[in-house]
């Protein structure tokens, strides 16, 4: 009987990408064990084209099958991408917490290598990827703004309406009026 294979996979950012990734691997023939953000473990279908035939497939929708595990940036976009638009009521501590809780090194280290990878800061990702996110619950909901910012992890509405401004040009309130909102893809921001 075949042993189960964990294979890695890159731009894993999201659950609609484990949706597709799923869907790849079922149609293929994989028994899927276990799915992340970025891991798969699986049982293989028989025949030798099997892995040449996956890396195509995924390939072909943006991902890339690895050799070893993934590296720590695409691991920390995952989290923070899950941290935001998965709601996790039970961690409230700062993004740098979350981060070295589930990778296990520095901060400083990772936020290093994050820079040099991505050529901006793991901070500027998790801003966009928030903003992104309050912008959609915004014009998609009637969820009061204090209520966004809590769910954002803002320290205040005052905090988070100040960080809007900035970053889209006018208050959460008056971009919700306008109702004008094309979501950008997350692996893009």
């Amino acid at each position: 009987m075949p042993q189960p294979t964990t294979l890695y996979i890159d731009h894993m950012v999201c659950d609609r990408c484990k949706m597709a990734v799923r869907q790849v691997l079922d149609n293929l023939g994989w028994r899927i064990e276990r799915l992340d953000l970025g891991r798969v473990t699986a049982l293989p279908p028989a025949g030798n084209a099997r892995e040449t035939l996956l890396r195509g497939q995924l390939e072909n929708l943006g991902f890339r099958l690895r050799e070893g595990a993934p590296g720590p940036v695409s691991r920390i976009k995952g989290l923070i991408i899950d941290h935001v638009y998965n709601d996790h009521p039970d961690h409230r501590g700062s993004i740098a917490e979350l981060i070295t809780a589930d990778i296990g090194l520095s901060y400083s280290h990772l936020s290093r290598l994050f820079s040099r990878e991505e050529g901006r800061t793991i901070n500027d990702f998790y801003r966009l990827q928030r903003m992104e996110r309050a912008k959609h619950l915004l014009v998609t909901t009637n969820e009061q703004v204090a209520r966004i910012a809590e769910q954002l992890n803002y320290g205040s509405s005052a905090r988070f309406a100040a960080a809007f401004r900035r970053e889209a040009g006018m208050a959460p309130t008056v971009f919700r009026g306008r109702g004008q909102f094309v979501a950008r893809p997350l692996d893009e921001l």
